[in-house]
């Protein structure tokens, strides 16, 4: 039997034998158990549609598109873009961006039966969403209350109304209304807000010599500042910049202009439903304290 070569794999132990010439080559162990990871399924190396035509050249792969560093807005649980509202008591629904109540209303009344009090307060995501059913019915939380329109009657007086906030982000002091009519601007309505100035106090010594020249005048402690300028439908703030407007008609709709936050946006939206309340009244079915 022809014994084969000693190289050959067919050759026995005993005659096997390295080549001549073989040259022996340094092998690291452990690079070769290391796993290696094979080629991706559309590797730019063996995939055939990426060499470059008339060169053999496998082209380079595309550079992965940068992920954008710009975040998602911010969840919001009521719609902070709505500017435009609608009135239908005892709620203030939003319009054009959405349609969902934001506002509600409960009002006190005399032993007559005439009002004597307006409440509003900004409504709670949950209760927002409760009255948007057929027949909502939520129960008016006092302690929520934002602005309150008090109306004080007195023997042989007209009768004077004052708007006053209950929160943190509301207005301090108090804030009236003033109405009048002109031969060419017709009516208009003037809202003031009014401070206690402490420096102007009667009771301060420093003060006396006025007191005693001029009497007392308590429209003298106070500061007058003024908030808005309603005429003809147009409102403007007390540097005659243009805010808001409202629709005639009795459509009793209003809409903020430009960009206001939330504080400024529920102050222009009860001063304009206190002036609906106070010209026009408002009455709902089962406005009795409460609901």
């Amino acid at each position: 039997m022809e014994h084969a070569p000693p190289y050959s794999p067919k050759a026995s132990w005993d005659e096997r034998q390295l080549p001549q010439d073989f040259d022996p080559v340094q092998i690291d162990e452990a690079e070769l158990r290391r796993p290696r990871a094979g080629p991706s399924r559309h590797d730019a190396r063996t995939d055939g549609s990426d060499v470059v035509e008339g060169q053999g050249e496998v082209a380079a792969p595309a550079p992965a598109a940068s992920l954008s560093t710009r975040q998602p807005p911010d969840y919001a649980p009521l719609d902070t873009l709505a500017r435009s509202f609608r009135l239908d008591p005892p709620f203030v629904y939003t319009t054009k961006t959405s349609n969902v109540p934001r506002y509600q209303m409960m009002q006190d009344f005399t032993r007559s039966g005439r009002p004597r009090k307006l409440h509003m307060r900004r409504l709670m995501a949950t209760e927002a969403r409760r009255c948007s059913l057929p027949s909502p019915r939520v129960r008016y939380d006092e302690d929520a209350t934002m602005y309150a329109t008090t109306a004080y009657e007195m023997p042989g007086l007209s009768a004077t109304y004052e708007m006053r906030g209950h929160r943190s982000t509301t207005l301090n002091g108090v804030i009236r209304f003033e109405g009048g009519s002109g031969i060419f601007s017709g009516k208009w309505t003037k809202i003031w807000q009014l401070t206690k100035n402490s420096r102007r106090d009667s009771l301060l010594t420093e003060n006396e010599g006025r007191l005693q020249k001029y009497g007392y005048r308590a429209d003298d402690e106070w500061d007058r500042r003024l908030l808005f300028l309603v005429r003809k439908g147009r409102w403007e703030d007390g540097d005659g910049k243009h805010v808001a407007v409202e629709e005639k008609d009795g459509a009793r709709a209003f809409e903020v202009l430009g960009h206001v936050d939330g504080p400024r946006k529920d102050l222009l939206v009860s001063c304009w439903v206190m002036r609906i309340w106070l010209q026009e009244g408002l009455r709902w079915e089962g406005d009795v304290r409460g609901w």
